[in-house]
């Protein structure tokens, strides 16, 4: 991403980062999306939860998959299966430095009637394989809200926001951040979520690291949207 486009969505945002420590966790970022080697196992990657099959959704035949050696399926940069195993390798690189015990990534449709999530990639605590962001998901889930504002969440104390009615229902931690990440049209592609168990956990630090990540991974998301656009057409 150019360091206009990089400027363009710190101001929009309302974040006042260094722009040299962005620079550095951008490339670190992309080093861990391009060069991170580790095997992960299949059912990490293509879950299946309460009737919902992530590799149904992005059109991968699973079958097929399971006939290929672990080298076929992690070093061709364009199958869907490498791209969620490099972008849980990052998340999982940013939780062991920051200690947070939840993520999670999702991927965000918008239609006619209200948008929806669908998990890509999570750590941590149990979360919804699919949302329907209506009001109701909007108010229990800061990704949800991220995903149909487009805006930056975080909450350092998920108990002043409970109290106020601001956050709504179960809160699996009280410290919450949900980064929109987006294409050069300012359109939302997806949310990437961090979250600790304690209050007022979230640092600078982590911080720059997670929105660094939501700058360089569009290209990625968007190839996970097309494939998404291919099994339909089929």
């Amino acid at each position: 991403m150019a360091c206009a486009q990089v400027h363009d969505y710190l101001q929009t945002q309302g974040l006042k980062l260094s722009a040299d420590q962005m620079q550095m966790a951008m490339l670190a970022a992309q080093s861990v999306l391009t060069l991170a080697q580790a095997e992960i196992d299949m059912s990490v990657i293509w879950y299946q939860e309460n009737g919902f099959s992530l590799a149904e959704k992005l059109g991968v035949n699973t079958a097929s998959l399971h006939q290929l050696q672990p080298t076929e399926l992690f070093t061709t940069n364009n199958n869907s299966t490498y791209t969620l195993r490099q972008m849980y390798l990052a998340l999982d690189s940013i939780a062991s430095r920051h200690h947070n015990e939840i993520f999670a990534l999702y991927l965000y449709e918008l239609d006619e009637i209200a948008g929806q999530l669908y998990r890509l990639l999570s750590r941590g605590s149990s979360l919804p394989a699919q949302i329907v962001c209506g009001q109701q998901q909007v108010q229990q889930y800061l990704f949800a809200r991220t995903a149909t504002t487009g805006w930056l969440n975080q909450v350092n104390n998920v108990q002043h926001w409970l109290s106020d009615g601001s956050l709504t229902g179960e809160q699996a931690a009280h410290s919450q951040l949900a980064i929109p990440i987006t294409n050069s049209q300012g359109q939302v592609l997806g949310v990437l979520y961090a979250a600790h168990i304690q209050p007022n956990a979230i640092t600078e630090a982590e911080l720059i690291d997670c929105t660094a990540l939501a700058i360089v991974i569009p290209p990625l998301l968007q190839n996970l949207h097309q494939a998404i656009e291919t099994s339909i057409k089929r």
